[in-house]
């Protein structure tokens, strides 16, 4: 049996640029009926012809372990939560607005782009400029200089 994913509380993910984004995507994860991690890849294997995310990107991402650097993992996951979920992407994501709204895909990447810009710091484990161990987190610098190396 699948194990079902939950929202990291506080304590996993405190408040910031990266909750809310993950907040959101749980959202279309939660409408769409948390389906399984596997259903999630083959229905992007399905959709999109030369790309797929695996699902340990996908549940990383759910559990506010990484933020994807590319736009199109996350999109092409609210894509296919939407499906199931039987929500348009590009329909306002507000309800009661005047057609003057951002859609859901656009409320998506706004919050997507703040998690990516946001400072924050660097847990021990990623300050090795690639993630330590992990071979799924996201490069990190930890400094940026203009002088050269030597």
């Amino acid at each position: 049996m699948a194990q079902v994913l939950k929202m990291p509380d506080e304590s996993e993910l405190p408040a910031s640029p990266q909750r809310k984004f993950v907040e959101e995507l749980f959202f279309y994860y939660r409408e769409a009926g948390r389906p399984a991690l596997r259903l999630i890849t083959e229905d992007i294997e399905a959709r999109f012809d030369t790309f797929t995310a695996s699902r340990e990107t996908i549940r990383r991402m759910l559990r506010g372990k990484t933020v994807p650097v590319s736009w199109q993992v996350v999109d092409a996951t609210l894509t296919v939560l939407c499906a199931r979920a039987e929500i348009d992407p590009d329909s306002e994501r507000w309800e009661g607005g005047y057609g003057e709204g951002p859609s859901h895909r656009k409320s998506l990447r706004d919050l997507w782009n703040e998690a990516l810009d946001a400072p924050g710091p660097v847990p021990a484990s990623r300050r090795s400029g690639w993630g330590g161990t992990d071979p799924w987190a996201t490069p990190v610098r930890t400094s940026y200089r203009d002088e050269p190396p030597f």
